[in-house]
């Protein structure tokens, strides 16, 4: 007579379960989002290393230093911090137009693309304009050019990361919704990134995570490049960073703040 009740209850207990393990893989992601980087459980490519370069080459990494990093997660920051070391850097721009630009038409005409854009910087800081991605499009020109360039990649929490790409530039979730540098993104069908990708947080944390282990594998098939990773939240972030390319640790501060968001980078 209880049978079929059982059974019942077992085939509705066996569905509540594989919906809460498909919740918990969908939201992974986002849980992660707000932990420390210093917890171990959370995916190596959410966590900068600290140790992956030895310390003999501080003082001394070659140049030029280029970020392959992600937009609004510390590039004004280094920007900053490298002109306060007396270092000629670029920040998103090249002379009078984006690097991003630049650098597409000289890699379309078989040019290099760092020297064709400014042979006199030592620092690139941030290389897309937000739509146009050559840290991720050109990483194999960029080594063909500069096989011995430092390689930098920065972290911060990707609920910190998605909020400030939602909400930037300041005011334009309220008035003109098509300029944030998120559906930016999400339009320009970047590569491991197609158009419509990035409807939340999760997708970008995804895109994020895989960029990293590109640049990292890409980094140990290729050890010429030192690869030097930052925690921008990390409140050593300016010794470590003082310590890597010989310059005051003053020199490091958050800049470029969203005026509506305090926590943006």
């Amino acid at each position: 007579l209880y049978a079929p009740t059982f059974i019942i209850l077992v085939l509705t207990c066996m569905l509540v379960l594989s919906r809460q393990l498909q919740f918990i893989q969908s939201s992974d992601i986002d849980s992660i989002a707000t932990t420390t980087y210093n917890n171990d459980n959370i995916p190596s490519c959410f966590r900068a290393r600290e140790h992956n370069i030895s310390a003999s080459h501080y003082g001394n990494m070659p140049k030029p230093f280029i970020n392959l990093g992600m937009p609004k997660m510390g590039s004004t920051s280094l920007q900053s911090f490298f002109k306060c070391g007396h270092y000629n850097s670029s920040h998103y721009e090249c002379g009078k137009e984006f690097c991003a630009d630049c650098m597409k038409r000289a890699v379309a005409n078989g040019n290099p693309p760092l020297s064709s854009c400014g042979e006199n910087y030592d620092a690139f800081v941030q290389l897309d304009d937000g739509s146009m991605f050559p840290q991720i499009e050109y990483l194999n020109e960029i080594h063909r050019e500069k096989p011995n360039s430092t390689l930098l990649l920065t972290f911060r929490p990707m609920a910190d990361w998605y909020k400030s790409i939602t909400h930037w530039p300041p005011n334009a979730d309220k008035i003109n919704k098509p300029l944030l540098m998120s559906n930016r993104m999400k339009r320009a069908n970047i590569t491991n990134f197609p158009s419509g990708k990035g409807t939340n947080e999760a997708e970008f944390s995804n895109w994020f995570c895989g960029h990293v282990e590109r640049v990292r594998e890409f980094v140990a098939l290729h050890p010429s490049h030192a690869l030097v990773e930052v925690d921008i939240m990390n409140n050593n972030v300016g010794v470590r960073l003082g310590e890597v390319f010989g310059i005051e640790s003053s020199c490091w501060g958050h800049s470029n703040k969203n005026p509506v968001m305090e926590s943006d980078q």
